[in-house]
This record gives structure tokens, sequence and C-alpha cells, in this order.
């Protein structure tokens, strides 16, 4: 593919009877759209580049135009190289470039055709995000035009991302021209459709009869008589190229014919036109015109060597060509893509097989890029010899390390069809298929699985399976076999270090696999009932060291016994096994209490994926620090976090069967005062089968309760508190903490007036609680038994709870403890103390941004006789939870652009939130920020 030169093509006939659409195509290129933009659609022939190539022409100097015609059967991100090709951004070092700073540089898988230098896939989502920085890069030194001529022809990565770029390109200042065949099928329709969506259209049609006329009397030199012009509108039907066919064929014909309505032959076209050019070729010159359009490279010498010749007497038939009016005069690309499937046309099935064959063997043997030839064996039925096979296995792992993992799966499945049953190949495709197609990836591999019974291809193979599994939320099947696989290969695997971290791999995602559905997890707590821990010293036994940590947190064994193993289980360099395991010991170390190395841990595992642009890492992480801060009473960021799970998984991965973004945004919305928005927010939730998933079910339980409970709805509360409690029950899951459902149905009960159920709901923890035995898991219990019993046992048991939580990170605890005791003595007639624990209730609420808790207790103090100091609100607690993000980063020193590269935000996004931000605040910039969030909580009572 190469980048379209210059913006208007020597020789062509002028521009007429296109008014309108130049018009159209002005407004939607100058205007003052939302973006700039438009797709031109219409027929090959019609006029499509002529009018792209007019209107770029309209820009002024001072635009950069990037241009490219796309090819058929482009290599993964083929068209988007060709467009950047002439900026030189793959010479020299790379990273000193000014245009591929930050975010941008996360594009060079995608400009070059050289590997990652780590040989890792490279994230989707990454590259196209970096490909946007690069285009903001690019626009923000002047203003930018980009023009995609054939898009039919693109290749899918390319495509994927003009779509990601047209939905974020409003704040930059590019415009996108694109032209589209409405005959050819496009391999990616949905693809195109979403492209198309985001693009105003420019439908192009026939030229009508007074057009036809000035055309041909500007090719002529003559005004045509009305017969001539009435024969060539039924010859062409007012398509323009070929109207300029018959033009050249009258300028022939006219000395002999003259210029009347006869001077044409029946049958004229495209196909005629070529084939009369072709018919006048010796064989020799014909085989190079057949060489040029099987091949669609400006290389002379690989076109030369596939028509049997020699580059010197190929550049004579070019020439040729090019006199003809069938070569472009700057390059070996056809005149029109007509011409070159004329010619394709023109030469037999059979023939064209041979010339695919052979090229894909000459581009091979000339040592071109693998995916190149791989083109060539694309359009081969049947893949006969083991070369192209290792052929097409080197071009798919070069497009799944540029980030396309769809043109890599169909370089693997072509290949298949020589062996279906290699087992390499199986897997290689498996592998790339899981990020698009997880239903042919699990049949590959369930496929391989049964052609092998060695140890080791097994395993890799199950692993393999248990991955692509968690990734359509479906496990069962996967925890089945890494189970029979364990047993199979106890006697088979030896000591080898090799050996060794298979085994502990194995049993890790034994773990991950059984613990993803509760009707597993019985099993799971039986098979590694008395595994002894590993001393973690590997990243494998890091893994299995984090899972092992997250069952017996689920089975509820003693924090103060399992945080040892979670604090050795927490490397943070073992990302490249998913961070399974520092998620896994982060979950136990938050719930037991341990924050410091969590924080840390999660922080560090954010930026690694912010930096690299993995959208889905960061929501993940992301939503796991939410939570966590939710756990120590952080409401704002809290806030800020789980805003950005949520957006990254809506807005810009559109994760369907998302939830735990969404359940940890409603909480933080409830101790905000936004029942409503959380329920909103819960009732976007989509995943099938959720009340099968271990963590997913009873979060969404807890929070729906939650909810309801702010609603006023106590009876819908207590119906999803206590299927939580069940469900929990049937799983024997033995957490008291992981999903508290008894902390909350005891207060819903008590405000219900039905005591004694909730004497039998905290009877039926407390062992569990006491078992547990963080100060929060007792003080917590004490709240609960405090709420259900009356009088001073009742006062009594609260003033403990209150005990026990102060100090603890269990801060919205003690602050709900100290409320109620406060309530209790008020009841009793001690205003004097009820004020001092309703004051130390809200100044905790304060620190902690709990809006819900404030609204309860201010009233209570007011009732008791006292009155609040300052108020209990601060100027932060306006800002929605994405001004939030913004804010922070700002005041942390973030410029603009670092703040939107780090929130895959626009910078005109980042703008409008500080604006706000700034507004709501009452401040005058970002010089300002920093000290108002430093100071935003201090008590208030």
């Amino acid at each position: 593919m190469a980048a379209t030169s210059g913006l208007k093509r020597e020789g062509e006939p002028p521009l007429v009877g296109r008014d309108l659409e130049l018009a159209l195509i002005r407004e939607h290129l100058h205007g003052t759209g939302v973006r700039r933009a438009v797709l031109l659609r219409g027929p090959a022939g019609i006029g499509k580049t002529r009018l792209m190539y007019a209107a770029l022409g309209e820009f002024g100097a001072e635009t950069r135009v990037l241009t490219v015609k796309c090819q058929e059967s482009g290599a993964a991100y083929g068209a988007v190289r060709a467009l950047f090709a002439g900026l030189g951004l793959t010479g020299g070092d790379p990273a000193e470039h000014p245009w591929l700073a930050g975010s941008a540089a996360l594009a060079l898988p995608a400009l070059t055709r050289d590997e990652p230098p780590d040989g890792v896939p490279t994230d989707v989502y990454g590259v196209m995000h970096g490909l946007y920085w690069l285009t903001a890069s690019l626009a923000a030194e002047r203003p930018l035009v980009l023009a995609v001529d054939d898009l039919q022809w693109c290749d899918e990565a390319s495509l994927r991302w003009l779509g990601f770029l047209l939905w974020r390109a409003e704040d930059l200042s590019v415009a996108v021209i694109l032209t589209l065949r409405t005959e050819v099928e496009h391999a990616c329709p949905e693809v195109l459709g979403e492209l198309a969506a985001a693009c105003p259209t420019v439908d192009v049609g026939p030229l009508t009869e007074v057009a036809v006329r000035d055309m041909l009397g500007a090719a002529l030199a003559v005004t045509p008589d009305a017969a001539l012009v009435g024969r060539v509108m039924e010859i062409t039907g007012g398509t323009p190229f070929l109207v300029e066919l018959v033009a050249c064929e009258l300028r022939e014909r006219a000395p002999v014919d003259g210029l009347g309505g006869d001077a044409l032959r029946n049958g004229f076209g495209y196909g005629a036109v070529v084939r009369f050019h072709l018919d006048r070729l010796s064989p020799e010159r014909l085989a190079v015109a057949k060489a040029i359009a099987i091949l669609e490279s400006d290389d002379i010498e690989p076109a030369a060597a596939l028509a049997g010749t020699t580059p010197g007497p190929a550049a004579c038939t070019v020439d040729t060509l090019r006199d003809a009016g069938l070569l472009s005069p700057d390059s070996l690309a056809y005149r029109h893509d007509l011409m070159r499937q004329a010619v394709l046309d023109a030469t037999p099935p059979e023939e064209r097989l041979a010339l695919r064959k052979r090229a894909a063997r000459l581009l091979n043997d000339f040592g071109r890029p693998t995916e190149q030839v791989a083109v060539q064996l694309m359009h081969l039925p049947e893949v006969p010899e083991t070369w192209m096979v290792t052929v097409l296995r080197s071009a798919a792992l070069g497009a799944e390390r540029r980030g396309d993992p769809v043109t890599a799966g169909r370089y693997l499945s072509r290949a298949l069809r020589r062996d279906p049953d290699d087992l390499d190949l199986l897997s290689e495709s498996a592998r790339v298929l899981a990020h698009t197609d997880h239903r042919t990836a699990l049949s590959r591999l369930d496929h391989a699985l049964s052609l092998t019974t060695d140890a080791h291809v097994r395993c890799h193979l199950v692993l393999q399976h248990v991955i692509t599994s968690l990734g359509v939320q479906n496990s069962l099947h996967a925890f089945q076999l890494v189970n029979e696989t364990l047993r199979m290969v106890e006697s088979e695997l030896g000591d080898s270090p090799a050996d060794h971290a298979m085994r502990t791999l194995l049993e890790a995602t034994a773990l991950v696999s059984g613990l993803d559905e509760k009707s597993t997890v019985r099993r799971v707590s039986e098979r590694f009932r008395h595994h002894v821990p590993p001393p973690g010293e590997t990243a494998e036994e890091r893994l299995l060291l984090g899972m092992l940590c997250v069952l017996g947190t689920l089975e509820g064994r003693p924090a103060a016994d399992l945080v040892p193993a979670a604090v050795r289980a927490l490397g943070v360099g073992d990302v490249s096994l998913g961070g399974w395991g520092a998620l896994g010991s982060s979950f136990t170390l938050c719930l037991a209490d341990e924050i410091k190395p969590v924080e840390s841990t999660l922080t560090t595992l954010l930026e690694h994926a912010q930096e690299r642009g993995q959208a889905w890492n960061s929501a993940l992480t992301a939503a796991t620090r939410a939570q966590m801060h939710i756990w120590i009473g952080n409401i704002a960021q809290a806030l800020s976090d789980a805003q950005l799970a949520f957006d990254l998984v809506t807005r810009d991965l559109q994760v369907k069967s998302a939830v735990l973004p969404h359940c940890i945004l409603a909480e933080v919305l409830v101790r905000r005062g936004d029942a409503r928005g959380a329920e909103e927010v819960l009732g976007l939730i989509q995943r099938p089968r959720l009340d099968q998933f271990t963590v997913e079910s009873h979060s969404y339980m807890i929070s729906r309760a939650r909810s309801r409970a702010a609603l006023g709805d106590l009876e819908g509360a207590l119906g999803h508190l206590l299927q939580c409690g069940d469900s929990l029950a049937e799983a024997g899951i033995g957490s008291p903490v992981m999903a508290p459902w008894w902390y909350d149905a005891a207060q819903v009960l008590a405000d219900l007036g039905r005591h004694g159920e909730g004497q039998d709901v905290v009877d039926r923890v407390a062992p569990a609680v006491r078992r547990w035995g963080t100060p929060r898991a007792e003080g917590m219990l004490a709240i609960a038994r405090g709420v259900l019993a009356s009088g001073d046992t009742g006062i009594d048991e609260l003033a403990e709870a209150a005990s026990l939580l102060d100090g603890t990170p269990g801060r919205l605890e003690h602050a709900r403890a100290e409320y109620l005791l406060g309530r209790r003595l008020l009841e009793r007639g001690d205003a004097e103390s009820a004020r001092e624990r309703l004051r130390r209730s809200i100044d905790i609420a304060v620190l902690c941004g709990d809006r819900m808790l404030l609204d309860q207790a201010v009233p209570a103090l007011g009732a008791a006789g006292g009155r609040l100091r300052r108020g209990t609100e601060s100027p932060t607690d306006a800002l929605s939870g994405c001004q939030r993000q913004v804010a922070e980063r700002a005041a942390a020193g973030a410029t603009n652009r670092e703040i939107a590269e780090a929130l895959f935000l626009t910078r005109r996004t980042v703008e409008f939130h500080l604006t706000s931000v700034y507004r709501k605040l009452g401040i005058r910039g970002r010089d300002e920020l920093a000290a108002v969030l430093a100071d935003e909580r201090k008590p208030s009572a």
C-alpha cells in the first residue's frame, strides 16, 4: 500500500456536474458539526475519488493532508501505515520523535512491520489509543486531513481505528474524508456499519445529461450533438469514468468514423477498453500486465520475475500500459481498480491461482514481509505446501503482536486447512480467536485436547482453555478439564523447574476457574484443604499463593493466618500472569484491613495498565481500588476510581457483561445520597447467569439491597440480603466480610421491628465473625447486636462497637456505631452524651464523604439540642466522578493531555471537566486546586 501523493492527477479532465456534492462535502468538512467527516458512497467509476481530491484541493497550505488508497487483502494496519508513512515516524529512534510522545508511542506496533521488542502481543485498545494520540499530536501542530480512498478494501484493524477516531475526534483539528464502493461487500460489514454510523454520508450518483455533454465537450474540444450525448448516456449510464473512456475512444475513432452517435461500438465498457489494449500486447508484455494486477505493488523486480522477464523489459511494458491509459503515471497501480479487475477477469481462473501461488513463492524468496506473502496465500483455496503454513504462522504472529488478532486468526484458520489436526496451529489460532470468537477458540482447544495424551502438551492447552473460558464467563468445563489434567500429570511431570512451574500454574488455574462460579467452590475447598502453601519465590508460586489466599478468605479462615501468605504473594511484577496473584492477595489483605500494601499494589498495577493503554486492565484495577476505598471509608476517592472503571467498560470497551464496576459505582452513589442514580446504574447490568458467579452475584445483591434500603424499601432490601446469605451458605462460602449481608439485615430487621429474626441472623454468623477475628468484623457484629437489643444492653453493645472500630480502617462502620449510639442515648434522655457521640459520627462521616449518614446524623444532633460548629458540606461534594478524576490529576501537576491519556478521554473533555471543577469550587485555576482538595475534609461538628 502506498499513500497517494499530490492533490490532483495530471491529465485529468475538469470536474463537471458535481456542484451539489462539493457543497455538501464542504458543509461536512468545514462546518461546525460535532465531527468534521464525510463518507462518499457510490458504485465504481462514479467519481468518488475525483470528488475527494477536489475537496482536498480546497484546503489551504497550512493544512497537512495525509492520503491512502486501500488495496484488496491489505495486511494488518496496512492502511494506517500507508497513511502515516510520509511522516518518517519509524526512522531513527521513534522515542525521540515529538509526535510520538506520551501515549502516542503506543501506536508504533501499527506503524512498523517490525515486531515489538519484547515479543509480547500488543493490546488492541492500546494501539488504537496510541494512534488517536498520534493524530492529536499532528492536529495540535497544524490542521490535519485524513483521506482514505476505497474503504471497501481497507484492512479490518485500520477500519476499526478509523471508527475509534471518529467517535473521539470532536476536539481535534481533524477532518476525515472517506470513499466507499457500494457494490462491493466488505469482509467485516458490521465494522464498516459502525464506522458509517459515525460519519455523515454523501451518495454520489450518475451525471446528468448536461454534465455528460459538458464533459464530452471539454475532452473533444467540440460541442457534441444530442444524438452522441444520448448514445453516451445510454452506454455509460452517466458514470464519469466510463464517459472519460468513451471520450478517449471517440478521440481515436473521430478521424475515421466522425463524432456521431454511430461512432461507438456496442459492448463498450471498462472490460472492452482493457481487452482492446491487452489484445494488442505481446504475450511477454501481457504477462507483465497480469503480474502487476496480481501483486499490487510499486516494486518492479517481483513483477518482472512473476512475468518471467527482467526489470528492463518490464519497465518498457509499464510505459506502454501508461501510454494506453491503463496505469497511473506515477506508480505501478492501475488507473482504476476496475481496470485491474478487468485484467484479472481476462485471466482464466486456473491461471490466476497459479499466478497467486507463484507470486507467494517469489515474494517469499525475495525476502518480502511475511504478511505481504500471506496476502497472496489467502487467495488460494488450499495451502498445499509446508512453507506456506510457516509463512501464514509468521504473518499471524506479526499481526497479533501489532494488535490485530482478527487478521491473525484469519491467517491461522487458512493454515489449518492443510492439517486440521495440527496441535500447534489449533493452539495458536485459539489464542488469537479468544479476543474475538470465544466459541471457535474453545472448540479448537477441545479438538486439540482430543488429539493428544502428552502431559506437557495437555497442560498448555488446558491452561489456555481456562483463560479463554474466563473471558466468556463460563469456566465450569475448564475447571473439569484442569482437575482431570492435574490427576493425569501427577505421575508424569517431573521435578525439573519447568515441570514444577507447570504443576504450580495448573493448581493456580484450578483455583481461578473453580472459584469463579458458586457451584464449584466446595469442590475447590475439598481439593485444596490440606495443600501446603508454596514459598512464593516464583511468579507461578505467587499466583498460586494469592489464589490460595482467596480460597482461605472465602472459607472464612482466620485473617491473621492468611495475612503473611498474602503479603508474600503480593508480587506486583507478575503482571505477565494477568496480575491474578496480586489481585487475589489484595482481596485478602483488604478484607483483613491490611490496607497499605494493597493501595500501593493497586496503584502500581493501574499505572502499569494506563501507561500501556490497556483499558480492560485499567477498568479491572480501578474497580478493585474503588472497592478498597469504600472499605476504608474514602468515598471521594472511591467515586473517582469507580467512575473510571464504569466509563471504561461502558463507554470505551462496551462490555455488556460487566458487573463489578456497576455494583461499586452504585455503592458509592448510595453513600453520596443518590440512591436513584445507583438503581439506574444497577439496571444496566446484563450478565447472563449472574446468580451463578461467586463474587459478582453477591456484590450485586448487596448493592441492590443498599439502594433499595436508601429508597425506603426495607422489605425489598431484606429480600436481597436474605437471598445473599442463603446463596453464600449454599456455595459453602463462610466469609463474614466479603458480602456482609447480615450486618445490613440486622439493621433492616431492627427498623422493621422484627428483632427475633434479626437475632437469629446474628447468631448464625457470629462464629464466622469470631473466626475471622478482625476488630472491624467484631465491631460490625457488636453493631448488629446493639441495634437488635433494647435498653442498656443495646447501648453497651453499641459502645463496645464504637470502641472496637475506633482506629481501624472501618471508618464508615465506626461513624454508624457512633450515630446509633448517640440516638440510643438520646432516647434514654442523656442528651449531652448523645451530642458527643453524634458529633463524632458527623466528623467521621464528613471525613469519609458519607452523605447518607450525614443526612441521618445532622437532624439527630439537632434533636439532641446540638448545633454544627461548621457546615458538613465540602465544595468538592458537588464534583461528579469524572470531574473528581480530572481534578485529582490536575492537582498533582498533570497536564491536560497527560490527564486525557491516563483516563482515556479526549483533551476537550478534560478541559470541559476542569472548567466545571473551577466553577463548582469557586476557584480561578489549577494553582488553587491542590489546596482545595487537600483541605476538603475537616471535622465539622
